[in-house]
């Protein structure tokens, strides 16, 4: 992470980290909530450039978005040992898991999330899985 990140990005999310890496993803956020969401998502022009929300995970329907090539993953419950941190370590596709938001909108069952669209940044190195807001 460059210091000129450091002034403009703002952790909004933290997590379960699925492994560890230097890599992070960057990417736009798609809140995917069932299979028919996310064959529509995989047919879509965004996929390597969309970081994808996941309530669980055990979500196997997400499956074919990290098939695709997702730049990253972010799920609102499970854990690295569940169905979507071992593919996402397979894919070597950052992944946050178990992530809890300070700020976001409300889903339709109360949980914050980032707004499909906002700019994030998900970095995996440290300690936890941490999600950034990217300022414009």
């Amino acid at each position: 992470m460059s210091s000129n990140n450091t002034v403009t990005d703002k952790l909004i999310g933290t997590g379960i980290k699925a492994y560890t890496s230097d890599a992070e993803a960057v990417g736009t956020i798609r809140f995917l909530d069932s299979p028919e969401e996310v064959l529509d998502f995989i047919d879509g022009p965004d996929v390597t450039n969309t970081v994808v929300i996941s309530r669980g995970g055990t979500t196997t329907f997400m499956s074919p978005a990290l098939m695709a090539g997702v730049a990253g993953l972010i799920t609102l419950q499970g854990a690295p040992e569940s169905h979507l941190g071992i593919l996402s370590r397979e894919f070597g596709i950052p992944c946050v898991m178990s992530t809890e938001f300070t700020e976001g909108i409300q889903t339709s069952r109360g949980e914050t999330i980032p707004a499909d669209g906002a700019k994030v940044r998900l970095a995996i190195g440290g300690e936890h899985g941490q999600v950034y807001l990217l300022e414009n």
